[in-house]
């Protein structure tokens, strides 16, 4: 059965090529002819040139038998109009649609049950919460939520006055108890490792830990981070993510300045926000920065359409005494790259997308998937009775290699799993594994030969 994506652009693309990675079937359905000469090359899919909302365009592309439906041109119309129609002529296939207007997200639930839509993302919206989440932990790169948001991934550098620098993981005793700092990932060397215990936390390595929500602060301190709050702040970029970052940073308190080129959008941001300075400029003029106190500020979030501006000014900043740079970028090859050259954190709504649309790809009761620098996914699931996940301990389970439980809810109560740990059916778990042993892990997830 095949996967159809309704778009070709940049989301469209993205997705298509995580899905072949995935050895699916995909068909991609584009109006533009001029970009399915330019993609169609560098991607193993079938094309159907036409409108992804119109029946005979579905039909041709074989909705009738897909598996899925991935809606993702910049028509929310067209995304929620193709979705309807699958929802009519191939019930079986899981429809998701991409959305961009604030009225739609009001009205997500009525027209989820109503018209046909498995599920709805909107990238730009969950952009901005990341951002949101990293600013709230100084020194963070990467957060990411777990059990309904009392557990997080975090990830940071390692500073020289990290208190484990030096050390092997082996030799790691950190808070035994419920929800403590626990390795998941190092990041080293543009590669990615799910750690064992003879690994040696250097200078340098970018660290994922998983720990309770409450005690995160405690996972920065080891590694070597103050808690400094982030009060003042500048945006680069008045569109939806800008605007929608300014409103939250307005209700949590924070200073705002937001600088936005085109009148137009300017005009539309002082609509919506009642404490931010909205300048109308170029984030990229240095002259401006430095007028605005660019210094003084606690971080600089750039969030327009154009990465190269996002990364020239992200830069800018830092060099004029900004202590945090935040730039988004849709080049996922660009990631590596930026963080390298002294960007603090690197936001990809691409790759937001990716991670809800493998929620519905991954085998098993999965809750949650979120990729790790493109190279690892981390994978909250329910413990199915029939799988083999339960029933024995996890020193005795034969888990692939680069594989980690991280840690076990149950009942309410979040556990920390050592070698000894028995994991029970209906239990949450939180797995990390490197791509490559992504399809051995899910025969765990699935249902156990010996349930026959």
């Amino acid at each position: 059965m095949s996967i159809l994506i309704v778009g070709g652009g940049e989301i469209g693309q993205f997705i298509a090529e995580q899905l072949i990675r995935e050895n699916k079937e995909v068909v991609i359905i584009e109006k533009n002819e001029r970009i399915i000469s330019e993609i169609e090359e560098g991607l193993d899919a079938k094309f159907i040139l036409g409108n992804g909302a119109a029946p005979s365009t579905l039909h041709e592309a074989g909705l009738k038998d897909a598996e899925m439906l991935i809606a993702v041109t910049d028509s929310d119309e067209v995304n929620i109009l193709a979705t309807i129609f699958a929802g009519i002529e191939a019930p079986q296939a899981i429809r998701i649609a991409r959305i961009r207007n604030p009225e739609f997200d009001v009205e997500e639930k009525r027209i989820q049950s109503n018209l046909h839509v498995n599920l709805m993302i909107n990238p730009d919206k969950e952009s901005a919460g990341a951002i949101m989440r990293v600013l709230q932990v100084p020194g963070a790169s990467d957060i990411i939520d777990f059990f309904d948001g009392e557990f997080k991934i975090v990830g940071t550098k390692v500073k020289p006055s990290s208190q484990i620098l030096g050390m092997k993981l082996k030799d790691l005793h950190l808070l035994k108890d419920e929800g403590s700092f626990l390795l998941a990932a190092l990041y080293r060397s543009s590669t990615l490792i799910v750690p064992d215990g003879n690994d040696e936390i250097k200078l340098g390595d970018v660290i994922y830990f998983a720990s309770h929500s409450n005690r995160v602060f405690e996972g920065m301190r080891l590694l070597g981070h103050k808690h400094e709050k982030i009060d003042d702040i500048m945006i680069h970029g008045g569109g939806y993510i800008g605007r929608n970052l300014a409103e939250s940073l307005e209700k949590a308190g924070a200073r705002v300045k937001l600088i936005e080129p085109d009148p137009q959008l300017c005009s539309t941001a002082s609509r919506n926000l009642s404490k931010t300075l909205i300048l109308n400029a170029h984030g990229t003029d240095q002259s401006l920065l430095i007028e605005e106190n660019i210094g003084e500020m606690d971080a600089f979030i750039s969030v327009t359409k154009d990465d190269e501006d996002n990364i020239i000014s992200a830069l800018l900043a830092k060099r004029l005494g900004c202590p945090v740079g935040i730039a988004l970028s849709h080049k996922a090859a660009y990631q590596p790259l930026i963080s390298s050259i002294g960007i603090d954190v690197v936001i990809n709504p691409r790759q937001i997308a990716n991670n809800t649309i493998l929620h519905f790809i991954r085998k098993g009761r999965v809750l949650h998937v979120s990729t790790l620098a493109e190279s690892a996914e981390i994978i909250e699931v329910e413990a199915l009775e029939t799988s083999e996940l339960v029933g024995k301990p996890l020193h005795k389970m034969k888990l692939p290699d680069d594989v980690l439980i991280l840690s076990i809810k149950r009942k309410g109560r979040i556990i920390v799993p050592w070698g000894d740990t028995v994991i029970e059916a209906g239990d949450h778990v939180l797995i990390i594994a490197h791509r490559n042993s992504v399809k051995k892990l899910e025969r765990f997830l699935t249902v156990s030969l010996e349930y026959f």
